[in-house]
């Protein structure tokens, strides 16, 4: 009598996270995002983003309030050694007033963001007017539970400062059942930076660099940030970038954490989420993955999934390998070290900067940003002294350009070396980058409005290209249509050989549907 053998059970998918309905089944290029303004705050409130933790039902213990009399405020309270040592003084803030601590110490100057966890908000200090960015929990603690939660992560926060690379930490206190927390303001964040760029190999290994600095500190202090991704990642006017929102912060026991501990643990977006993490395992290695998951969006220019099948694979890790293609050997081997599935078998921190790849791009990185750093830092004094003084207005910002592109050059440094938007030197672009016909006259012109002493008698003025290379703008007084439309195309045709193919386009879909309408309405 023959006994049926029963095939293998196949191995069972990782469940998923319980925090997505809408699963994505597999990887797609990065589409833009309208930009939030602080202008349209005030008429309509901007969508939840759809990957972010439903908000907390409000508070059932609220004290009842009057609409005939004036509720008085409730007393503010430090929260942080910085502000318990030095108060703010009585000119600055008076508490016999009826406002709050926040009016009378901050000037309010714009909605930065909104999130489920809370408002961040750009302010001007009225103690040393110095601009910050204030964020303000979203909801009023609902018990002490909370509150000692909120508390403990302004006092981790404040911990792990100072660092180059973690955002520096101000001040933090409690006021009508809310925590507020103090800190730098910084230009954009690396989302919102990374989307208005292409995906460029050199700028993924200087946010790489840059964010295992920041993972070192903050491990070898026994945190686990578990929240990693390039939203609550914060870039500098000078570029660099420095590590915040630690809302989700967890220390790690030397002996074990205890179970209630474990409960107050929590995970961030299901996006960047380590396998391990579904089962309980709380460590450094989760760290790592969300780091990996974060370069492999930065350098491809993809959207990562929520679920499905895309979601599976990473987990097991398997990189989608038609965006990873154009990507060079040593990149690819640092990403799969980082997205191993088992913890154990992960890399760690120290060993990816002992990585040969990682040491050589590392010290060029913290080269050039010393460098824009002190540049920024002697164009500003010198800023302040002709302001101060009442003297003209020195033009350094050509010579400025061209020593930040010898510098480039020299360390072949990608995208991630241009200062963001709002910089003094944001005008010049990177190399990767080179612009059109268009381009290079508007930035002209804007040069020599800046700087009219540049205009010479001879009837050309010299203007640095972003390149670096002086471009001669003949100023004719009657030119030919034709002849100047014939120097246009040569330009153009010029400008379009020589410039570098990024190895990802990123592919906007909206105008290829705007073109089809249009040519089916013609």
């Amino acid at each position: 009598m023959s006994v049926a053998v029963e095939a293998p059970m196949p191995s069972m998918p990782l469940p998923l996270p319980a925090h997505f309905s809408h699963a994505e089944q597999s990887f797609s290029l990065k589409k833009r995002r309208p930009h939030f303004s602080s202008s349209s705050s005030s008429c309509s409130s901007p969508p939840r983003p759809s990957n972010s933790l439903p908000p907390l039902p409000p508070s059932k213990g609220c004290p009842s309030v009057s609409r005939l009399f004036p509720q008085p405020q409730s007393p503010w309270t430090p929260l942080s050694a910085s502000l318990t040592k030095s108060p703010p003084p009585n000119s600055v803030y008076n508490p016999n007033k009826q406002q709050s601590y926040f009016s009378q110490c901050f000037t309010n100057l714009g909605l930065l963001g909104r999130g489920s966890f809370g408002e961040v908000y750009k302010v001007q200090s009225t103690k040393d007017g110095h601009q910050y960015a204030v964020k303000r929990s979203a909801q009023r603690f609902r018990g002490n539970l909370e509150r000692n939660r909120s508390v403990r992560e302004a006092r981790n926060h404040e911990r792990l400062c100072p660092h180059p690379h973690i955002l520096d930490f101000v001040a933090a206190w409690e006021e009508s059942d809310r925590l507020f927390i103090q800190t730098e303001l910084c230009s954009t964040s690396l989302l919102l930076h990374a989307e208005n760029q292409p995906p460029d190999e050199p700028s993924a290994w200087a946010y790489l660099c840059d964010l295992l600095a920041a993972l070192q500190h903050l491990h070898s202090h026994g945190f686990v940030h578990l929240d990693l991704k390039p939203a609550n990642v914060l870039i500098t006017r000078s570029g660099r970038l420095k590590l915040g929102d630690f809302g989700l912060l967890y220390e790690v026991k030397q002996t074990g954490a205890g179970a209630n501990e474990k409960e107050d643990a929590q995970e961030g977006d299901p996006r960047y989420m380590a396998p391990e993490l579904l089962r309980g395992e709380y460590g450094p290695a989760a760290d790592v993955f969300s780091l990996g998951v974060s370069i492999l969006e930065l350098a491809c220019n993809i959207e990562v999934p929520n679920g499905g099948e895309g979601w599976q694979q990473l987990r097991q890790g398997c990189l989608p390998l038609e965006f990873t293609s154009g990507l060079s050997a040593e990149l690819q081997t640092v990403l799969r070290m980082m997205l191993a599935p088992e913890p154990s078998t992960r890399a760690t921190v120290s060993e990816l900067l002992a990585l040969p790849s990682v040491r050589k791009r590392r010290w060029k990185r913290r080269l050039y940003l010393m460098v824009v750093e002190t540049v920024l830092t002697l164009a500003s004094l010198c800023q302040v002294t002709c302001l101060e003084t009442s003297l003209p207005v020195i033009p350094v910002c050509s010579f400025l350009t061209v020593l930040l592109h010898r510098v480039r050059s020299r360390l072949s440094m990608g995208n991630s070396s241009t200062p963001v938007h709002g910089s003094p030197l944001s005008g010049h672009r990177s190399p990767a980058r080179s612009p059109s016909h268009s381009d290079v006259s508007s930035w002209s012109s804007l040069k020599l409005a800046r700087t009219p002493s540049s205009i010479h008698s001879n009837g050309s003025c010299c203007t640095l290209t972003p390149g670096g290379s002086p471009l001669l703008t003949q100023l004719q007084t009657g030119p030919s249509p034709a002849r100047t439309l014939q120097r246009g195309r040569r330009r153009r045709l010029q400008t379009d050989e020589a410039e570098p193919r990024p190895g990802f386009e990123p592919k906007n879909l909206l105008s290829l549907f705007e073109e089809t309408s249009s040519e089916g309405q013609s």
